[in-house]
């Protein structure tokens, strides 16, 4: 769904350096490693669990986590990045508690980068019937398109600070 595609857009858009690193050419870039772990109806598996089994065995420094996110304002659609240390539960803004992803949960450091790409219908409304439905903006598929590239060179940037917009698209691309 494409409200929910935030974090797979934005993988899409951050180098996955793990493999070059240890060759010179490479030397000055973070090592990076890349996990998608979808959805629990599409796996079977818990995201937190698969991150966490990951976390064990890599032993990062830190982990990422980017996730669509409910606004609470209908400004804030689209419109803002909201970045915690806290950690981040999948599925919580729209009332679908799932494991949380943080840093007691995994064990390292937990950074969470979410964008709210829903909102409550019953927020515009006292129509019992709204007080399930969740909305999202007309132009979500470009809105979330442009995000995704936005957050994964962003990370990308943070990560990797002496990079320039030309060298990640070439490595991108």
């Amino acid at each position: 769904m494409t409200p929910d595609a935030l974090g797979s857009l934005a993988a899409e858009a951050i180098l996955v350096t793990r493999h070059l690193t240890r060759d010179s050419l490479f030397k000055g870039l973070c090592s990076t490693a890349l996990c998608r772990p979808g959805v629990l109806g599409t796996s079977g598996v818990e995201s937190a669990f698969q991150v966490k089994a990951l976390c064990e065995a890599l032993r990062p420094d830190c982990v990422i986590g980017i996730d669509a996110l409910a606004a609470a304002e209908p400004d804030s659609l689209c419109r803002c990045v909201q970045i915690t240390d806290a950690g981040i539960a999948p599925g919580s803004g729209i009332g679908n508690n799932r494991e949380a992803l943080n840093a007691g949960f995994l064990g390292v450091p937990f950074l969470a980068v979410g964008v709210p790409t829903v909102i409550d219908a019953s927020l515009f409304s006292d129509l019992p019937s709204l007080s399930s439905l969740f909305v999202t903006p007309r132009d979500i598929d470009t809105s979330v398109h442009a995000l995704g590239r936005l957050v994964g060179y962003a990370v990308n940037l943070a990560l990797n600070p002496t990079l320039g917009l030309e060298e990640m698209d070439y490595l991108l691309n």
